[in-house]
């Protein structure tokens, strides 16, 4: 769908989309068509998030991919049906959808051109056991929450949001993509990102939760020495015990402590 197109149905259906929930429709075929190119050929059903009005829904289904779509607008779903037999849609939002309940799971892949307003617990959510099958998951992003979700190397942009994904996924930027590209356009620049699922995970599943504690605690305080912050939830003696276990100087800040560190203290504190 181009510009013309996007702008009259969404007139048809009365929706006026809401910058503040990032509502940013692609209007470029070719975007839209790439996107759906760099999953590959899933080995099962395609999960997509957030279809609005059916862009990228389009390019997956030309594909002859099995797409359940799930959507929160009651009437972009009734559009969604209406225009595409063949595609399951499911009125709901995905932050809330119980993912056993969803007609196509377990999923193979993930696609989506997310609301900006909810990129990262998407992102989170897609770690979560209920979504252990997906292999691949491309995703549009607002270009800052794409650069942090790749990060992993240290420095300002390295933090909770990369590494709460690292035990599962490994993260690649695809390509950008422009305003231009948007109805309406956005004040942002957006960016396509690959996650990969790990075949052989840097932790054990039941380490996850305590690992997540620990990170959150490590960057409760980015401008604090690491064993202070993790003072706060494990006292002085025992902080500096798991440090120095893992061979972590106490000094450092959390943006200088490597993922497998932070895996490695897990394992210390244990489930």
């Amino acid at each position: 769908m181009n510009t013309a197109a996007t702008r009259d149905a969404l007139n048809a259906l009365g929706i006026v989309p809401d910058k503040g929930l990032g509502q940013n429709f692609l209007v470029n075929p070719l975007l839209a068509q790439r996107i759906a190119a760099s999953l590959g050929v899933p080995d099962g059903p395609v999960l997509e998030i957030g279809p609005g009005l059916g862009a990228l829904t389009e390019a997956l289904m030309a594909r002859g991919l099995s797409v359940t779509a799930l959507e929160i607008s009651q009437a972009m779903s009734l559009r969604l049906r209406e225009l595409m037999p063949g595609l399951s849609v499911v009125q709901l939002d995905f932050l809330k959808a119980v993912p056993e309940e969803l007609p196509g799971h377990p999923f193979a892949a993930v696609a989506s051109n997310l609301p900006y307003s909810i990129s990262t617990p998407a992102v989170i959510r897609l770690c979560e056991p209920g979504f252990q099958s997906v292999s691949r998951a491309v995703l549009m992003l607002q270009r800052e929450v794409a650069v942090r979700l790749e990060c992993t190397t240290g420095g300002r942009e390295y933090g909770r949001l990369a590494l709460a994904v690292w035990p599962h996924y490994s993260v690649s930027i695809l390509f950008e993509a422009g305003p231009w590209e948007f109805f309406p356009r956005p004040e942002v620049e957006s960016t396509v990102v690959l996650l990969e699922r790990k075949t052989c995970p840097p932790l054990p599943p039941g380490l996850y939760p305590r690992f997540v504690e620990i990170v959150k605690a490590a960057f409760s305080s980015r401008r604090k020495k690491i064993v202070n912050n993790l003072t706060r939830v494990y006292g002085k003696d025992r902080a500096l015990a798991i440090l120095g276990s893992v061979g972590v100087s106490p000094d450092l800040r959390a943006e200088r402590v490597p993922p497998e560190s932070f895996a490695a203290m897990a394992e210390e504190v244990g489930p």
